[in-house]
């Protein structure tokens, strides 16, 4: 860990050397083909030293960061889980409140050298009094939950109680936890004697900060409840196969992880928001010459809208949310079709423009933007708005033309569809998606030929993780949102 400025700059200085020693260093392909390079080292043992210098580098890297963003002081809360974390913790205080060692030392009357001893020993030989007043000459504030030792603090506690409110033990190990939790670790040597696990309190505290538990709620006897202050307006329909505590419990998770993207992308200035969809097909083709996925991607991104592409299965299919002004679309599909996404973009975004006036506003979609319920104006306004944007205001004239083409035979239209969107010059998958969208009206099943229409090629999913990491300021988070929001965008999926 890095403690001053001296020891940063040295740190810094060893980090350059060792990326100056990777970038000429033969890679072990290389010295296949080319020789070893000096003669004398066999491939296997150069990757070998490639991956010890590429290690150390990233540790070296890594605290690096970790000193810069306490330095900061963008983040604001350090969790401990026992008092042996407590001197690490008051270590990264001082640094992330801007004091030196002397600054402080100046503050308790000591001497600098005092400050430099308790740090190099984690403040070993300091007295339970002389912490307290290292606390307060910091002006942080400590707050530590005891539990009894009756109390069962263990992964395997954590995962019944979470189980209790619908977050099964895979969505919270692949989402919910940092990499180097597991919840099955009981059977890999973890106690089970009912003594508090750190691990679990590690775990708890991370779930907490989501949910709005603290570990004592976690880990007591009352039963959780899910604070879904944010979704209460939203007009979340929950179907007869979704599992409501499930749906629930995910969209509560998304809210949050919308609300980082938000402070991630605080540097986006946000513009006016298209008027209609029309108004969108003329700005994409204007700027990008077609109405592709990740052509619009760009365009709301660049109208200061981040879009969150997540890839769960089951709770629900999309959301959009407005906090004070600004907005955060969340497209959650499992498909690799474009143009599905395409259409879910395009329909959150014609949701932004839902009640202007309010500056909290949120819309949770239960089903695909292509059905379920909508019956209700302001959906059927989506999908107008969608339509509209996808095909320039053409999609019934289109869609006509189809038929005509098939001489009004179903059968016909899987070829008539392509025929027309090549003469017509727009996206086949695209026009094959509303084409089975306008017979589900009418009742009739046309979604399988219209997904064989579908380009199997492209990874829409990639593509919008892709063009959030090129617009999203991670280093606006704190770590352990970091991690999470790092674990949302992950390849793992359901």
């Amino acid at each position: 860990m890095i403690k001053n400025e001296r020891q940063y700059r040295i740190t810094k200085a060893q980090a350059g050397k060792f990326a100056h020693t990777l970038a000429t260093l033969p890679t072990s392909a290389a010295a296949a083909e080319n020789g070893s390079g000096d003669g004398s080292v066999h491939p296997l043992l150069l990757q070998a030293q490639r991956d010890a210098l590429r290690s150390q580098h990233d540790d070296l890297c890594r605290e690096l960061a970790e000193y810069e963003a306490l330095r900061s002081g963008k983040q604001t809360v350090l969790e401990v889980n026992s008092w042996a974390e407590l001197p690490q913790a008051l270590i990264r205080a001082r640094i992330g409140a801007g004091l030196s060692q002397k600054d402080l030392a100046e503050r308790l009357g000591l001497k600098e050298q005092q400050i430099q001893r308790y740090e190099s020993t984690s403040y070993s030989g300091a007295s339970f009094e002389r912490l307290s007043e290292i606390i307060q000459a910091l002006g942080v504030t400590v707050r530590e939950e005891v539990f009894l030792p009756g109390a069962q603090v263990s992964l395997k506690t954590l995962s019944t109680r979470l189980k209790q409110v619908g977050l099964d033990q895979n969505f919270v190990r692949r989402r919910l936890l940092p990499a180097q939790m597991e919840l099955g670790r009981q059977q890999n040597g973890a106690k089970t004697d009912g003594s508090v696990d750190g691990v679990a309190l590690s775990a708890a505290a991370q779930i907490g900060r989501i949910f709005g538990w603290t570990p004592a709620a976690i880990f007591g006897t009352d039963p959780l409840a899910l604070h879904a202050g944010a979704l209460a307006m939203a007009r979340l329909k929950v179907s007869g196969q979704a599992k409501e505590g499930f749906t629930t419990a995910y969209a509560v998770y998304a809210h949050y992880l919308a609300q980082l993207l938000l402070d991630a992308t605080a540097h986006l200035t946000p513009r006016q928001l298209p008027s209609s969809g029309r108004e969108v097909y003329e700005a994409v083709h204007a700027t990008y010459g077609a109405v592709t996925f990740p052509n619009v991607l760009r365009y709301i991104w660049g109208l200061g809208v981040p879009v969150l592409p997540l890839r769960d299965s089951g709770a629900f299919h999309g959301a959009c949310w407005r906090n004070r002004g600004r907005h955060v679309l969340v497209l959650k599909q499992v498909t690799n079709y474009p143009a599905r996404w395409l259409n879910d973009a395009l329909h959150e975004l014609g949701h932004t423009l839902e009640e202007p006036e309010q500056e909290e506003f949120t819309i949770i979609e239960q089903s695909d933007s292509f059905s379920g319920h909508k019956d209700t104006p302001e959906e059927k306004a989506a999908v107008a708005f969608a339509t509209e944007a996808a095909l320039g205001g053409r999609a019934e004239v289109l869609t006509q033309q189809c038929v005509t083409f098939a001489e009004g035979s179903v059968e016909r239209l899987k070829r008539a569809v392509p025929a027309v969107a090549e003469r017509e010059g727009v996206p086949v998958d695209t026009l094959a998606n509303y084409v089975a969208y306008r017979l589900s009206l009418q009742n009739m099943k046309w979604w399988g030929a219209a997904n064989n229409l579908q380009p199997e090629d492209q990874y829409p999913w990639q593509i919008a993780r892709d063009v959030l990491l090129e617009y999203a300021d991670f280093g606006a988070l704190n770590e352990p949102d970091r991690e999470l929001l790092r674990r949302a965008l992950s390849e793992t999926e359901a």
